[in-house]
C-alpha cells in the first residue's frame, strides 16, 4: 500500500468477520453500503456518459445498415447485468455483442465498472491475489485520462479493505506478534492509520495472556501482579489459568490474605473435586497453614460428597508442612501442627508418617511420645532399622520393656542386631564417663568399636577419657585428628592439654600452624615461631582455664651482701693477702630468657710487709729492709651486663671498670662469653673472652708502693718503686657431654692468658682441666657423682715473686695435679645446696730469676751496683709436689616470699699456697610469686667474673 494513497482521502473502517478458512463472507458497516450505492451509482452516471456518445456510434452503424436501437438494446443489457452485479453475464454479454456487431467496442465507462465491480466481488470471496491483480490492471487501464479520479478513489478504497482483511486474517490465526508488527508497518507508512479499536482490544488481550504465562515460567510473581493492575481483563474467571498465576504470584510476594480470596473464587467455579484439590495442591506450596486451612474448608463445604477426599488431602498437606518445618529445625511449629491431628495419622497406619511423628517429637523434646511413635512405625512395617531405633530411644528412656521388645524383633547376628549391641556399648560408656569411670568408658567403648567406627562425639569421649587416665601421647593422636576433621574449641583443648602434659608443644605449634582453627589462639604462636628449634625445651605456663603462654619473665631482685678472703703463700711475707668486699648486686629480667645485670664493690684489701725472701741480698754481708703498701681501700668498682638462656644456648656480656688505689688509674674489665647446647641432655661447649684483677695477692690485685733500703759495706742502695696490678686477659673455650642419670659425663677446659700490668712484664700462659664423673646416687632431691679429673698450668716465666717487676701471682712454669673429685647437690622446697670436693697429688716446678723482674729498672739498678763492683743475688728454680686439694659449699634458702639468703666457703691448699674464701648475701626477689633459684654468690662472682658457672 503506497503512503500518498493513504493521504489522499480520510477511509472509514470495514470490519469483516473471520471464520475457519479466513474467507470473508460479507462487509457490514455503513462504508460498504455507502460504498455499494456509491458503484451502482456510478454505473448509472457511466451509464448515462455512455449513451451520448451512442449517437456517434449510432451514425456508424447505420451506415453499416445495422439497427442503432439492436446495438442500444445489447449496449443496456451488459448495463443491467452489470448493475445487478451479475458480472460474469455481462462479461459474456460483451463478447456476444463484439461479435454481433464487427467494430463495436465497449466504451472505457463501461469497463471500468465491470472491472471495479469484478475487484470488489474477488475481494469479497477472499480472492485477494486475483484482486490485486485486477487492481493492477484498473490502474493500467483508467489511470490516465477522464476516469483517472474516480480509478484513484476505488484503488485506494480496495487498498484499504485488503489491508484491514490482513490483520483481521492475522488476528484470527492466532499470529498477534504478526498482527502487532503488520500494524507498526502500517503507521510506519500512514502515520494517520489506526487499526479498528475492537481488533487493538483483542490483540492486546491476546499479548496479556500470553506474557502471563512466560512470565509464570519465569516465575517473574511482581511482574505479573503488575501486569494484573495493568490489563485485569484476561485474569477474570473466563482465564483461569491466568488466574491461578495471579494467585501464586500474590503469594509469592507476600500478599497471603489477597492470594486466598483470588483461591477461594476459583474454588467457588471449580466443577469436580478433582479441580478443587489441584487448586488446593496449587496453593499449598504458596500459602501459610492457616491459610490453608480456610482453603479446605470451602472446599469441603462446597464438595460436601468428596469430604473425605478433602480431609485425607488436608492431612497429607499437614504432615508435609510439619516434615518441612523439621527439615529446618523448627520442631515446635511442627508439633503444632500435627499434634491436633494425632488420632487421624494413626488412622491411617502408615510407618513413614509414625517415623516422621516421632522424629518431631523426640526432637521437641517429647522422648515419650516420641517413643510410642517409634513403636507404631516399628509395628506397621516389621523393619528392623524401625525396631533399632526403638531400642535405642528405649535404652535411652531407660523403658526395659520396650528395649527388650525391641531386641525380640533383632534376629542375633545380623547387622541390626550388631549395632543394637554396639548401641548398649556406647550407652553404658556414656553411663561411666559421667560416672567419672574412665578406665570403664574406655572398655566400653572399644567394645563398640567391635561393630563400627565410632561418632566424632564419641571419639571426643574416648579421647578426654585417654587424658583422665593419663594416655596423654595416645590422646594426642586422636585429638590431632579429631581437631583436622572439625577444628573445634574442645578438641583445640585437648591437643593442648595433651601436648603440654607430653612436652611435645611442638606438635602443637605444628597443627595450629597448619589447620586453621581456634587452635592459634590458645599459643603464643610469634614466640614459638621465633623458638621453633627449641619450644620442647622452653619451660611454657599453662594459664588456666586453657591458654599456654611464655615463661614468665626472669626474676628481678636487689642483692647486698660481702665476702671475705684469705689466701697466704709459702714463705708469707707480700704473698699473704686478706680481703674484705662488700658488694651490691642487681638483676632485672627483660622477658623469659633474658635479664640485665649490674653491679658495685669496693674491695678492703690487706697485705704483709715483705720478709726475708723477698728482700735483696749480696754477694756480700749486706741488710736490707722494705716498705710496703700494707692496706687499701679500692674506690667502688662497676660492672654492667646481660645475660641470656635460652634452651639451645646462652651469652652473657658484660663491661666494667676497675680502679687500683694502691697506684693510681684504673682499668677495663669484662667478659663475653657464647655456650651453645646442642642435645636436651645438657651437653655443650662454650667460648669466652675475659678481662679481669688478678685477685691473688695485694700486689697483684691492686699493685703496691714499696721503699727498698740496703746496706753493704757501707755502701747503701735504696729503690722505691711502683709496679703491679695485673690484669688477665683470657681466651677460653670448655666442653661438658652428659652421661645422663647413669652414665659417665666429660667435662674440658682450656684457658690461654696473657696476664699484663703497671711495670711488670707481659706473662704468657695456659691452663687446662679434664674430668670424667658419674653419678653414684640419684634420689629425690639429691644427686652425686664421683670421677677423676686432672688440672694442669704453664707459664712462659714466672711471676709469682714479689720484688720490683714482678706481678705476685702463682705462675708455675709446669703444674699437675690428679685428683679425686665428688660432688653432691642436695635441693629441697625454697633451698638447696653443692658440696664439692677433690683431693689429689700436685707436681709443681717453678723457674727462677733475676731479684728485679722488670728489664728497665733492672739495668738501671745493675749498672749503679756495678760501678761499686756489687750484684743482687738472682732467685733460683725450685721444685716440689704433695697433697692438694679442695673443698667448696654453695648454700641457698628461701627466707620468706620474696628473701632468699645465699651463702659459701670454700678452702683449699697445695705445695705453692693456701686460700680459704667465705661470702654471704641476702636478697629481695621483685613479683607477685618469685620462685627464684640459686644466683651466683658475691665472692664468686668477683672472684671469677662468672667462670665458675
Amino acid at each position: 500500500m503506497r503512503t500518498n494513497n493513504r493521504k489522499i482521502s480520510c477511509i472509514r473502517y470495514w470490519v469483516t468477520m473471520m471464520v475457519a478458512g479466513s474467507v470473508p463472507l460479507t462487509t457490514a458497516s455503513a462504508y460498504a453500503a455507502s460504498l455499494a450505492e456509491q458503484s451502482r451509482g456510478t454505473g448509472d452516471v457511466l451509464q448515462t456518459q455512455q449513451s451520448k456518445q451512442s449517437n456517434v456510434v449510432s451514425n456508424i452503424y447505420t451506415k453499416k445498415n445495422h439497427s442503432l436501437a439492436a446495438i442500444g438494446t445489447a449496449e443496456q443489457k451488459i448495463w443491467n447485468a452489470i448493475n445487478s452485479n451479475h458480472l460474469q453475464t455481462a462479461q459474456a454479454l460483451i463478447h456476444q455483442t463484439a461479435a454481433q456487431y464487427p467494430g463495436w467496442k465497449p466504451q472505457p465507462t463501461m469497463g471500468f465498472v465491470l472491472l471495479e465491480k469484478t475487484i470488489w466481488a474477488e475481494i469479497r470471496v477472499g480472492q485477494t491475489g486475483l484482486a490485486r491483480a485486477n487492481m493492477q490492471h484498473l490502474q493500467a487501464r483508467y489511470g490516465q485520462g477522464a476516469l483517472a479520479a474516480k480509478t484513484h478513489l476505488s484503488l485506494v478504497s480496495m487498498r484499504n479493505v485488503l489491508e484491514e482483511n490482513r490483520l483481521w486474517h492475522l488476528l484470527g490465526q492466532g499470529h498477534l506478534q504478526a498482527l502487532q508488527t503488520a500494524i507498526q508497518q502500517i503507521q510506519r507508512e500512514d502515520p494517520n492509520f489506526q487499526p479498528p479499536p475492537k481488533m487493538m482490544a483483542m490483540m492486546q488481550q491476546g499479548l496479556a495472556g500470553r506474557e502471563v504465562g512466560t512470565l509464570e515460567r519465569a516465575k517473574a510473581w511482581s511482574q505479573i501482579v503488575a501486569l494484573h493492575a495493568q490489563t485485569p481483563s484476561v485474569f477474570t474467571l473466563a482465564y483461569s489459568g491466568n488466574r491461578e498465576a495471579w494467585a501464586e504470584a500474590l503469594a509469592a510476594t507476600g500478599h497471603p490474605r489477597e492470594a486466598t480470596r483470588v483461591y477461594i473464587s476459583l474454588l467457588q467455579h471449580s466443577q469436580h473435586a478433582a479441580q478443587a484439590q489441584g487448586l488446593l495442591n496449587q496453593a499449598a506450596s504458596q500459602l501459610p497453614p492457616e491459610d490453608m486451612q480456610v482453603l479446605y474448608s470451602r472446599a469441603q463445604a462446597q464438595l460436601p460428597d468428596d469430604q473425605q477426599h478433602l480431609e485425607h488431602q488436608h492431612l497429607q498437606y499437614l504432615l508435609m508442612m510439619a516434615a518441612r518445618a523439621h527439615s529446618a529445625h523448627q520442631n515446635a511449629q511442627a508439633a503444632t501442627l500435627v499434634a491436633p491431628e494425632s488420632g487421624a495419622i494413626e488412622h491411617l497406619h502408615k510407618a513413614s508418617d509414625a517415623r516422621l511423628m516421632g522424629a518431631i517429637m523426640g526432637s521437641d523434646h517429647h522422648p515419650h511420645e516420641a517413643l510410642q511413635w517409634w513403636v507404631r512405625a516399628a509395628q506397621w512395617s516389621g523393619k528392623a532399622a524401625d525396631w533399632q531405633t526403638v531400642g535405642n530411644l528405649a535404652m535411652a528412656d531407660n523403658d526395659v520393656p520396650i528395649a527388650r521388645e525391641a531386641m525380640a524383633h533383632l534376629p542375633a547376628g545380623t547387622p541390626a542386631s550388631e549395632h543394637f549391641r554396639r548401641h548398649n556399648d556406647i550407652m553404658a560408656a556414656l553411663r561411666d564417663y559421667k560416672n567419672r569411670d574412665y578406665a570403664g568408658t574406655l572398655q566400653r567403648l572399644h567394645a563398640a568399636q567391635q561393630f563400627g567406627p565410632l561418632s566424632p562425639g564419641m571419639e571426643t569421649i574416648k579421647a578426654w577419657s585417654l587424658v583422665h587416665t593419663r594416655h596423654f601421647k595416645a590422646a594426642s593422636a586422636l585429638f590431632t585428628t579429631l581437631y583436622q576433621q572439625h577444628p573445634s574449641s574442645g578438641n583445640a583443648v585437648g591437643v593442648l592439654i595433651a601436648d603440654q602434659q607430653t612436652h611435645d608443644l611442638a606438635h602443637t605449634y605444628r597443627l595450629a600452624a597448619s589447620t586453621k582453627g581456634p587452635l592459634a589462639s590458645h599459643l603464643p604462636m610469634t614466640t614459638m615461631r621465633n623458638h621453633l628449634a627449641d619450644i620442647n625445651n622452653i619451660p611454657w605456663r599453662f594459664m588456666p582455664p586453657d591458654q599456654i603462654v611464655p615463661p614468665p619473665v626472669r626474676e628481678s631482685y636487689l642483692a647486698l651482701g660481702g665476702s671475705w678472703e684469705n689466701r697466704g703463700g709459702n714463705d708469707s711475707g707480700m704473698t699473704q693477702m686478706t680481703e674484705y668486699l662488700p658488694s651490691l648486686q642487681a638483676q632485672w629480667g627483660i622477658n623469659w630468657h633474658m635479664a640485665a645485670f649490674a653491679q658495685l664493690s669496693a674491695p678492703d684489701l690487706y697485705g704483709g710487709q715483705p720478709s726475708s725472701g723477698q728482700l735483696p741480698t749480696f754477694d756480700e754481708a749486706s741488710s736490707a729492709t722494705g716498705n710496703a703498701t700494707g692496706h687499701v681501700w679500692q674506690t667502688p668498682q662497676f660492672l654492667f651486663g646481660v645475660d641470656n638462656r635460652e634452651p639451645h644456648h646462652h651469652w652473657r656480656a658484660a663491661l666494667g671498670w676497675t680502679s687500683p688505689s694502691g697506684i693510681g688509674g684504673g682499668t677495663v674489665q669484662g667478659l663475653l662469653r657464647y655456650t651453645f647446647i646442642p642435645s636436651k641432655s645438657g651437653s655443650n661447649w662454650s667460648v669466652h673472652l675475659l678481662r679481669d684483677c688478678v685477685r691473688q695477692t695485694l700486689l697483684s690485685y691492686n699493685g703496691v708502693q714499696e721503699n727498698i733500703h740496703a746496706t753493704v759495706n757501707g755502701h747503701s742502695l735504696n729503690i722505691p718503686y711502683t709496679w703491679g696490678a695485673a690484669i688477665r686477659n683470657q681466651l677460653g673455650t670448655s666442653g661438658y657431654l652428659s652421661g645422663g642419670k647413669s652414665g659417665w659425663s666429660y667435662i674440658g677446659t682450656l684457658h690461654l692468658n696473657a696476664i699484663t700490668g703497671q711495670n711488670i712484664q707481659t706473662n704468657y700462659g695456659a691452663s687446662t682441666y679434664l674430668a670424667a664423673m658419674k653419678p653414684v646416687y640419684t634420689g629425690p632431691g639429691w644427686w652425686v657423682t664421683v670421677g677423676p679429673s686432672v688440672y694442669a698450668e704453664t707459664y712462659a716465666r714466672n711471676a709469682d715473686f714479689t720484688s720490683p717487676g714482678y706481678g705476685g701471682y702463682f705462675s708455675p712454669q709446669m703444674m699437675v695435679q690428679p685428683s679425686l673429685s665428688a660432688n653432691a647437690s642436695h635441693w629441697w622446697h625454697g633451698g638447696g645446696i653443692n658440696i664439692s670436693a677433690a683431693i689429689g697429688y700436685q707436681w709443681l716446678h717453678q723457674g727462677g730469676g733475676p731479684y728485679l723482674g722488670f728489664g728497665p729498672l733492672r739495668s738501671q739498678v745493675t749498672s749503679s751496683l756495678e760501678t761499686q763492683g756489687l750484684s743482687l743475688t738472682p732467685y733460683g728454680s725450685s721444685s716440689g709436689s704433695n697433697i692438694a686439694g679442695s673443698v667448696n659449699v654453695v648454700l641457698t634458702q628461701q627466707l620468706s616470699t620474696h628473701w632468699y639468703l645465699d651463702a659459701g666457703a670454700s678452702y683449699q691448699a697445695n705445695p705453692a699456697f693456701q686460700q680459704a674464701q667465705a661470702g654471704l648475701d641476702i636478697r629481695y626477689v621483685f613479683g607477685k610469686n618469685p620462685t627464684s633459684k640459686r644466683t651466683f654468690l658475691p665472692a664468686q662472682y668477683i672472684s671469677g667474673m662468672g667462670r665458675y658457672e
